[in-house]
């Protein structure tokens, strides 16, 4: 189908959480690190809104790191809120500790409330989606809006990227009043994420190394559920 995109490899997503540190800091320990890390694109801002079942199969999968689990969301680039041009319908699968992505573009649309289930039926009927996809999201429900700034880095031997997102902010699309101008934030915190191949495992060993943190299973999915339903996860 014309502008179906399909990552035809399942790779490495690993993630390392600094907190109460400064964006300054984040982006010199990839600088400084043995793979000399470089600055590539130019910084822009993420926008996510993420879906789930009746039942948040999605976010229990997470939590208790079943195998096989996948996530949905539409992502965009830019303001948050207004008209939504080149959104991206996103299908994120994982396997143990490696995952894929495919994504189908979809029609614009506008955030100027709360997105429900109203706007995404609308949004549905004027995007090219298989049939699949297009069952899929009837099923699901919005339930999760957040976005960041984000940075790109790759490493010297072009076989290691990087990027640091800060800034995070979650908005609420499961309750109901409109949560888009209640934002929960989390300024001071920096997410490193380390993306390569599987064949390259060994050699991230030693770039890991070298990281002055911990390896985290940071998931900004679970974060804002966790925070806007508390007891979401006994």
């Amino acid at each position: 189908m014309e502008g179906y995109t399909f990552l035809n490899h399942y790779r490495y997503e690993r993630k390392f959480v600094l907190n109460d540190s400064s964006a300054m800091r984040a982006e010199m320990v990839l600088k400084q690190n043995p793979a000399l890390f470089r600055s590539i694109f130019k910084p822009r801002q993420i926008n996510n809104i993420y879906f789930d079942s009746p039942g948040l199969d999605c976010f229990y999968d997470n939590l208790f790191g079943n195998r096989e689990r996948w996530k949905v969301r539409i992502r965009w680039y830019g303001e948050t809120k207004g008209e939504i041009r080149q959104p991206i319908l996103e299908y994120k699968l994982k396997k143990g500790l490696v995952g894929t992505k495919r994504s189908w573009p979809l029609a614009s649309f506008e955030i100027n409330g709360a997105f429900d289930g109203y706007a995404l039926r609308d949004l549905l009927q004027r995007s090219a989606l298989p049939d699949e996809q297009r069952n899929d999201l009837a099923r699901l429900k919005p339930v999760l809006l957040n976005s960041y700034q984000r940075k790109y880095f790759i490493s010297n031997d072009g076989l290691f990227r990087a990027t640091i997102d800060q800034e995070l902010r979650y908005y609420n699309l499961r309750s109901a009043w409109n949560m888009l101008y209640h934002a929960y934030e989390e300024r001071s915190k920096s997410v490193i994420e380390l993306k390569y191949n599987q064949e390259y495992d060994t050699t991230a060993s030693e770039i890991t190394s070298a990281f002055p943190f911990r390896l985290d299973k940071n998931s900004k999915y679970a974060t804002g559920m966790m925070y806007f339903n508390p007891g979401i996860a006994e």
